[in-house]
């Protein structure tokens, strides 16, 4: 059976605790027609040791200046030789079956341009939880990214949508990646097995997205895919509504915690001095 070269592309940064883990994970893959190129995205002294002494034979390493994931999965991808890509981040690995299993789909379903799976999240102290991405179609990856960043995808897909935007070096550049994609007409399916193993770190690129960026880079994206956000502002809305719901449904628990009751009466005489106060300075 013909099996076509997949290229596996690893952008790496600071990472040198975990990539041999990530590298082992592809070796021990069922499907043997690989590549990997790890792009060193500007790491420290360290992980750069680490990529120096790699032995593989079939590992390419290219180097840039710190630039983000997206620069470097592009810079990989770019000098990748299979028409299949998977991507992969330093510090995570995936199960043995999924570049076959993956790819087995790519080549039996022409209308799907991206594959990944349900992923196990976890940290030192074990599994944390557990996600499962449902995939679809454009209008599925408006209110969330319906894939992981770690897939498979046909390199004429990331071709079609110039790669990853490099404007988004804070987080959400594989979310907007989906979108254009489905945009242009492929479908993302999901292998409803977990097959993946993401590691969380206190300091995660997601987490520090989150924390400081989100609004910025949520805007971002719905300004540069207005048209398929219009397209779907039904559903938008509903979501929305749905959201309000929610959040005044959890205010209301809160509110009736003993814990809230009795915070509020232990703060009552000082709003009461502030008020006081707030008076004796007017008049």
């Amino acid at each position: 059976m013909f099996k076509p070269l997949v290229s596996v592309i690893i952008p790496c940064y600071n990472d040198h605790l975990y990539i041999n883990e990530a590298l082992m994970s592809i070796k021990r893959q069922d499907y043997e027609n690989l590549e990997v190129i790890i792009v060193d995205d500007g790491s420290n002294f360290k992980t750069k040791k680490v990529l120096r002494e790699l032995k593989e034979d079939k590992v390419k390493i290219l180097t840039q200046d710190n630039a983000g994931p997206a620069s470097a999965r592009n810079q990989g991808i770019s000098a990748a030789n299979g028409d299949y890509i998977v991507t992969l981040d330093a510090d995570d690995y995936f199960e043995p079956e999924f570049i076959k299993k993956a790819i087995s789909i790519l080549m039996d379903f022409p209308h799907i341009g991206l594959v990944t799976s349900y992923a196990y999240i976890f940290s030192e102290k074990g599994v944390e939880f557990k996600v499962t991405p449902s995939g679809g179609k454009s209008g599925d990856f408006l209110i969330k990214n319906s894939a992981l960043a770690s897939c498979m995808f046909r390199k004429e897909c990331w071709e079609s949508v110039s790669g990853y935007d490099e404007n988004l070096t804070k987080g959400y550049e594989d979310w907007d990646f989906n979108i254009s994609i489905t945009k242009s007409g492929w479908q993302v399916e999901v292998i409803k097995e977990f097959l993946f193993n993401y590691r969380l770190k206190t300091n995660s690129r997601n987490q520090i997205a989150d924390e400081l960026h989100k609004y910025k880079l949520l805007e971002y994206i719905y300004l540069k895919h207005r048209d398929v956000f219009l397209d779907n502002c039904e559903r938008m809305i509903v979501h929305l509504v749905s959201e309000m719901e929610y959040l005044e449904k959890k205010q209301l628990l809160v509110k009736k915690t003993f814990t809230f009751k009795l915070g509020k009466f232990l703060l009552a005489p000082f709003k009461r001095i502030k008020q006081l106060w707030k008076f004796e300075n007017i008049t």
